[in-house]
Protein backbone atom coordinates (compact mmCIF):
# COMPACT_ATOMS: atom_id res chain seq x y z
CA UNK A 1 0.00 0.00 0.00
CA UNK A 2 2.81 2.44 0.78
CA UNK A 3 4.12 2.07 -2.75
CA UNK A 4 0.60 2.81 -4.06
CA UNK A 5 0.52 6.04 -2.05
CA UNK A 6 3.88 7.00 -3.51
CA UNK A 7 2.50 6.59 -7.06
CA UNK A 8 -0.28 9.15 -6.48
CA UNK A 9 -0.16 12.24 -8.74
CA UNK A 10 -0.13 14.62 -5.77
CA UNK A 11 2.80 12.74 -4.25
CA UNK A 12 4.64 12.93 -7.57
CA UNK A 13 4.19 16.71 -7.56
CA UNK A 14 5.47 16.89 -3.99
CA UNK A 15 8.53 14.80 -4.85
CA UNK A 16 9.26 16.98 -7.86
CA UNK A 17 8.91 20.18 -5.83
CA UNK A 18 11.07 18.88 -2.97
CA UNK A 19 13.77 18.16 -5.53
CA UNK A 20 17.22 16.79 -5.04
CA UNK A 21 20.14 18.09 -3.07
CA UNK A 22 21.67 17.87 0.35
CA UNK A 23 19.40 17.16 3.30
CA UNK A 24 19.97 19.37 6.33
CA UNK A 25 18.19 16.96 8.67
CA UNK A 26 18.92 13.58 10.23
CA UNK A 27 17.08 10.27 10.33
CA UNK A 28 16.19 11.09 13.93
CA UNK A 29 14.55 14.35 12.82
CA UNK A 30 12.54 12.45 10.21
CA UNK A 31 11.49 9.72 12.64
CA UNK A 32 10.25 12.36 15.12
CA UNK A 33 8.34 14.19 12.40
CA UNK A 34 6.75 11.04 10.97
CA UNK A 35 5.53 9.99 14.41
CA UNK A 36 4.06 13.43 15.09
CA UNK A 37 2.48 13.60 11.63
CA UNK A 38 0.77 10.24 12.02
CA UNK A 39 -0.42 10.96 15.57
CA UNK A 40 -1.49 14.59 15.26
CA UNK A 41 -1.40 15.69 11.63
CA UNK A 42 0.53 18.55 10.07
CA UNK A 43 0.04 20.97 12.96
CA UNK A 44 1.65 18.50 15.39
CA UNK A 45 4.48 17.76 12.97
CA UNK A 46 5.21 21.44 12.43
CA UNK A 47 5.22 21.97 16.20
CA UNK A 48 7.73 19.11 16.49
CA UNK A 49 9.87 20.67 13.75
CA UNK A 50 9.86 23.93 15.73
CA UNK A 51 12.14 22.20 18.24
CA UNK A 52 14.87 22.70 15.66
CA UNK A 53 14.16 26.43 15.19
CA UNK A 54 17.20 28.43 14.22
CA UNK A 55 18.85 25.50 12.44
CA UNK A 56 19.13 24.48 8.81
CA UNK A 57 17.22 21.32 9.73
CA UNK A 58 14.21 23.41 10.78
CA UNK A 59 14.23 25.41 7.56
CA UNK A 60 14.48 22.29 5.40
CA UNK A 61 11.90 20.30 7.38
CA UNK A 62 9.41 23.17 7.40
CA UNK A 63 9.83 23.59 3.64
CA UNK A 64 9.03 19.90 3.07
CA UNK A 65 6.00 20.10 5.37
CA UNK A 66 4.71 23.21 3.58
CA UNK A 67 5.05 21.53 0.19
CA UNK A 68 3.11 18.49 1.42
CA UNK A 69 0.36 20.73 2.85
CA UNK A 70 0.19 22.78 -0.36
CA UNK A 71 -0.56 19.61 -2.33
CA UNK A 72 -3.12 18.42 0.26
CA UNK A 73 -1.30 15.21 1.09
CA UNK A 74 -2.93 13.16 3.81
CA UNK A 75 -0.82 12.62 6.93
CA UNK A 76 -0.34 9.00 5.85
CA UNK A 77 0.95 10.02 2.42
CA UNK A 78 3.12 12.69 4.02
CA UNK A 79 4.60 10.08 6.37
CA UNK A 80 5.48 7.91 3.37
CA UNK A 81 7.19 10.86 1.69
CA UNK A 82 9.19 11.45 4.87
CA UNK A 83 10.03 7.75 5.07
CA UNK A 84 11.61 8.03 1.63
CA UNK A 85 12.97 11.58 1.91
CA UNK A 86 16.64 10.65 1.72
CA UNK A 87 16.06 8.67 -1.50
CA UNK A 88 14.03 11.58 -2.86
CA UNK A 89 16.72 14.14 -2.00
CA UNK A 90 19.36 11.85 -3.55
CA UNK A 91 17.38 11.67 -6.81
CA UNK A 92 16.71 7.94 -6.51
CA UNK A 93 12.95 8.15 -6.66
Amino acid sequence: MARDIMKDDSVAKVIEEIGTGPACFTQGNIDDLRESLLKGGYTAAEAKAAQYAGTDAYTDLLRVMQIMRKHNLSPEAGAEVLKNIFQIKAGHW
